[in-house]
């Protein structure tokens, strides 16, 4: 398994395919889509990566399938100037169980420190119950969403393992 950056790879046609095929297990892959496909990811994120862990002995149409996958930006969902967010976290159904998440999140927390020195927390948006706090985080506050919904926000200090 390797963890990958989507905007340094050089086949970014193959983790879009992979991405499409996902998408009727979680409606917000359709989204992360369109950020992707227009362009927009960084207008719309801010500064930040597109992690992605790459399963290399299982392959999909020649190419290392996608395991798991998150965000680590300016911005997530809730409206805030709070800063780094880590989002749009999701396991592949095949490799559920297997605590990938937690790998891509815990590579965006050794990462954090050297792309937003100036912060002291990463944040997490979610209704998810318990599965932030295996990995560290605390419950923060309620936020409102770019919905007007609200969203439970937690948060994890940085360097702290």
């Amino acid at each position: 398994m390797k963890i990958i950056d989507y905007f340094a790879y050089n086949d970014k046609s193959s983790i879009l395919s992979q991405l499409e095929k996902l998408q009727p297990e979680w409606r917000a892959i359709g989204f992360l889509l369109s950020l992707l496909k227009d362009g927009s990811f960084h207008e719309k994120l801010g500064k930040g990566a597109f992690f992605i862990l790459l399963d290399e002995e299982n392959l999909t149409a020649g190419k290392p399938s996608v395991a798991s996958f998150a965000t680590f930006c300016d911005k997530d969902e809730v409206i805030t100037e709070l800063k780094p967010w880590i989002g749009f976290v999701f396991t592949a159904p095949t490799y559920r169980g297997r605590h990938l998440a937690g790998k891509i999140i815990e590579h965006c927390m050794e990462n954090a420190a050297s792309s937003y020195p100036e912060s002291e927390y990463v944040y997490v948006s979610t209704d998810e119950k318990g599965l932030y706090e295996k990995y560290g985080f605390e419950f923060f506050a309620k936020m409102k969403t770019v919905w007007a919904e609200e969203s439970s926000c937690y948060r994890r200090k940085i360097n702290a393992k």
